[in-house]
């Protein structure tokens, strides 16, 4: 039994509910968010596969680290290499995970923590980073490893994904190719939060499609809140520290995460912050809009925009 790295006497929501047997991915897992939502649900039992981009001496630090602080047992970590900047990348991940033994197969939950404040420049695929990292990648992600995903009726499988409060000052649900084809302006600029309404605009998208189905899989997206995090290191060292003052840490930031991952009363489709419902944007109540970003997407990505599985 692991030892939670949250407070469990707290008087706010803290995880309790044991996730042994089961088994999530969490994405950009070696630190910040990614990190302590990893260390929550091995504190729980579950097994974690950390995925990343950083390289495997950072991540075997980090489940060292989450062995040491949790008591977990090493085996119930593992970590799988995954950049988001490249859906090549993205694809070779989903071939990994197919590879795998068929009893290591089976996946509970996925949190698609993984994401950028905003860079200058586009990807290899030719899209906005931010674009690409927030929203296309973890996008083609989730649809590859549904057909791994394994739930009930009692028990359905999760999907987490992380968006932010920064969906609600925005423009609307872009879907113009030619503009998410050119370059960004840099950290915390527009596109930042039209990457996260895109998040929400697919996670009402898919549960209506899970729902459909149906699928015993439910979706949901969160907001952590502000947090002092590797989230701000391309920010001038003086202004991490201001944001370092006034930010949580991570470990609190990652509980609605772990709220939307392991609480039964979590409706499909919503979206959660401080481990409760909130109000997305009014923009999301365009059900064409967000029908016709799936339709785009999908044909981005090269995935069927008809069958899930």
């Amino acid at each position: 039994m692991g030892i939670s790295p949250v407070d469990t006497h707290a008087k706010e929501w803290v995880p309790r509910r044991r996730q042994d047997g089961r088994r999530f991915v969490v994405t950009g897992a070696n630190r910040g968010i990614g990190y302590a939502t990893a260390a929550g649900l091995a504190a729980l039992g579950a097994q974690v596969v950390l995925a990343g981009h950083e390289g495997s001496d950072a991540f075997q630090a980090a489940i060292e680290r989450i062995e040491l602080e949790t008591g977990c047992a090493r085996d119930q970590l593992a970590f799988m290499p995954l950049d988001l900047r490249s859906l090549d990348s993205v694809r070779q991940f989903a071939r990994a995970w197919a590879q795998r033994p068929r009893d290591e197969q089976q996946l509970h939950g996925l949190i698609n923590n993984a994401g950028i404040a905003g860079a200058p420049g586009t990807s290899a695929d030719g899209f906005e980073l931010c674009f690409q990292i927030n929203y296309l990648s973890m996008f083609l992600l989730t649809r590859l490893l549904l057909r791994f995903m394994s739930g009930s009726a009692a028990e359905p499988a999760r999907i987490v994904c992380v968006s932010s409060s920064a969906h609600l000052f925005t423009l609307g649900i872009p879907t113009d190719e030619p503009y998410l084809r050119r370059p960004g302006g840099g950290f915390f600029s527009l596109r930042y939060g039209e990457s996260k309404l895109c998040v929400n605009a697919f996670v009402r998208e898919l549960a209506r499609r899970l729902r459909a189905e149906p699928l015993p899989v439910e979706v949901v997206a969160v907001h952590p809140g502000s947090t002092a995090s590797g989230f701000w290191h391309s920010f001038p060292p003086w202004a991490q520290r201001c944001i370092a003052r006034v930010a949580q840490d991570p470990s609190r930031a990652a509980r609605t995460s772990l709220f939307a991952a392991t609480e039964p009363r979590v409706e499909s489709g919503g979206y959660y912050a401080d481990c409760a419902p909130a109000a997305p944007s009014f923009w999301l109540a365009s059900a064409d809009r967000a029908a016709l970003l799936w339709r785009k997407s999908c044909a981005w990505s090269g995935v069927s925009p008809n069958k899930l599985l």
